[in-house]
């Protein structure tokens, strides 16, 4: 047995393992190789795991323009310097809070003046548009944080902390915390980014009180609750109830204009923008007043950011959506009476898939547009980040409470995919003759031979077996019963059945070889007869063999009088009396 314990692999101990090796038999020598490469490997990955987590950034001095940093300033760990920061600020002490931001681009004889700024500066930007993530501000040295290994901020040395990602123009400009070692004797500190001080200015610019918050009174500017100022408080709610007030006048508005535009596309297209232009009539009001005019504190905006997301993104899809559907309204066939003709077979299949389209169309567009918000929230954003780390939970909540409707929308997909019924097929359906109307996305909607409609759930419809009249080939032969007379000419009124075939439309008795005359059973009352009819259409068999079962009828009783021979079965005694 071979001790390999080292403390380190060097050259000198790697030659002194090999010359082990070879004093060792071959199957040992194989073994302690294997353990040479395995140490070598995880050596390896050690190394290059230890350099990919540098703990701090290097500097040769920090701050030198500053006065001394007073003595109860603490920026040993994320956390602390956040404290610390907002702790001096609170209290107006912009000069000492100047400590906690990295002033390196800043020529030296300018860092006490224009960092004091740049600390007040920074404080009305965190004030107004950053909700602080104190979750991921650990308060340890090296930013360790514990937790699920699930996090990528868990588990690991951190040197660099992201505050917030704030919109600047058209990209978003990153808010950190840097862990910087000013010269090889001091202790390395946590300190505002060099490079997000240089983008305060700009920030304070977009985010710092307006012109017209300035000019309100003391009072409307004092806090009043949950850091909100008592402008806020009075504004926000006005605000609202204006937006939706321009919302409902956009919506009458474009409902005014389809009613009244003469070309039918600018009728279609104003109909289809009436909410879309509604909702984001509201949400440019809101979004602009709450940016432009009077900018509203971190809290509000941590709230209006997402909704205002999601309603520019509700609003395209509904765009989208409604626009798509007008064009497959006017191009798809709808009369349901017309497409049951057997000649508009075709016709049938078109108009389904047209309602195959309409469906697949809101179903991607509902699904980009979820994953539109969800990728633009930010993840740094509080409600961003509780959307996207609850996911799975929501999934499973929604899907369960929604599996009716889930269930509905896939089984109308399985009838648009496999053709079982058309749009135009006319079915028997639980005893009732209709035509397939509309397939919805929950349900069925089926026109009863009567004028009624019947609403059936897809998921009941697909699972419930019916008679398609109208799938494949049309033709079909419809029986007509007769009871007889034992006595009763067959024969004859086989001849008067064909006869009568000859008269109807021969289109609509195909093929007329199948046409037939069956004694089917007798017993104590009669014979039974059965009239075979064929019949090509659906929408008309109905009509012909009612006529052509009168006419039978008819016909055997002219016969039982002409020949004084029973054909009709005789009505029993006590049945005449009852």
């Amino acid at each position: 047995m071979i001790d390999l314990r080292l403390p380190t692999l060097t050259c000198g101990s790697c030659s002194y393992i090999a010359l082990l090796m070879w004093q060792v038999s071959l199957p040992s020598r194989a073994v302690a190789l294997s353990a040479v490469l395995a140490a070598l490997m995880l050596l390896l990955v050690t190394g290059f795991a230890a350099s990919a987590q540098e703990k701090w950034f290097e500097t040769e001095e920090l701050n030198p323009g500053l006065p001394p940093a007073p003595k109860t300033l603490d920026r040993g760990t994320p956390m602390a310097a956040m404290e610390n920061f907002l702790f001096f600020t609170s209290k107006g002490h912009f000069s000492e809070a100047a400590h906690l931001l990295d002033l390196s681009d800043l020529p030296q004889a300018d860092q006490a003046v224009i960092g004091t700024e740049r600390a007040r500066q920074l404080s009305v930007v965190l004030e107004r548009k950053v909700v602080i993530p104190w979750s991921t501000l650990a308060d340890r040295p090296d930013g360790w944080l514990s937790g699920s290994s699930e996090n990528n901020d868990t588990g690991r040395v951190r040197r660099s902390l992201l505050i917030d990602a704030l919109e600047q123009g058209d990209h978003h400009v990153p808010l950190r915390l840097n862990r910087v070692k000013p010269g090889e004797d001091a202790a390395p500190v946590w300190v505002i980014s060099r490079q997000s001080v240089d983008n305060i200015p700009h920030l304070f610019d977009l985010y710092g009180p307006t012109q017209l918050e300035a000019s309100l009174p003391e009072w409307a500017r004092k806090r009043a609750f949950w850091g909100m100022y008592m402008w806020e408080i009075m504004f926000v709610p006005i605000l609202f109830a204006v937006a939706i007030l321009a919302g409902w006048t956009a919506f009458r508005t474009m409902r005014y204009l389809g009613d009244s535009a003469s070309q039918r596309w600018m009728r279609f297209v104003y109909r289809s923008l009436c909410w879309p232009a509604a909702i984001v009539i509201g949400a440019v009001i809101i979004g602009t007043f709450t940016s432009r005019v009077l900018v509203v504190s971190g809290m509000i905006d941590a709230v209006l950011s997402p909704v205002l997301l999601i309603a520019y993104v509700v609003a395209g899809t509904m765009a989208i959506v409604m626009v798509f559907d007008e064009i497959f309204d006017r191009i798809s066939p709808s009369d349901p009476l017309a497409l049951a003709d057997p000649e508009n077979s075709h016709m049938r299949a078109v108009a389904t898939t047209i309602s195959a389209a309409r469906k697949g169309v809101i179903v991607i567009a509902v699904l980009a547009a979820t994953g539109v918000v969800l990728v633009s929230l930010s993840t740094a954003n509080t409600i961003g980040f509780s959307l996207l780390a609850s996911a799975g939970a929501l999934t499973i909540v929604l899907g369960f409470a929604a599996r009716e409707v889930l269930g509905n929308i896939l089984a109308s997909v399985q009838i648009a995919l496999n053709r079982s019924a058309r749009i135009g097929d006319q079915l028997l359906f639980e005893g009732h003759f209709c035509t397939v109307e509309r397939i919805h996305f929950t349900y069925v909607q089926l026109l009863i031979w009567n004028g009624t409609r019947l609403i059936v759930p897809v998921s009941y419809f697909v699972s419930d077996a019916f008679e398609n009249w109208s799938i494949e080939e049309p033709e079909m032969v419809r029986p007509i019963f007769l009871t007889l007379a034992q006595t009763a000419d067959v024969q004859k009124l086989r001849e008067v059945f064909f006869d009568l075939l000859s008269q109807e439309k021969q289109e609509d008795i195909q093929p007329i070889d199948r046409a037939k005359v069956h004694v089917t059973d007798q017993d104590a009352f009669g014979i039974k007869v059965r009239f075979e009819m064929p019949s090509s259409n659906p929408a008309t068999f109905w009509d012909i063999e009612c006529r052509v079962r009168e006419k039978l009828l008819a016909a055997a009783a002219q016969l039982q009088r002409d020949r004084d021979t029973p054909i009709l079965p005789a009505v029993p005694a006590d049945r005449t009396e009852a």
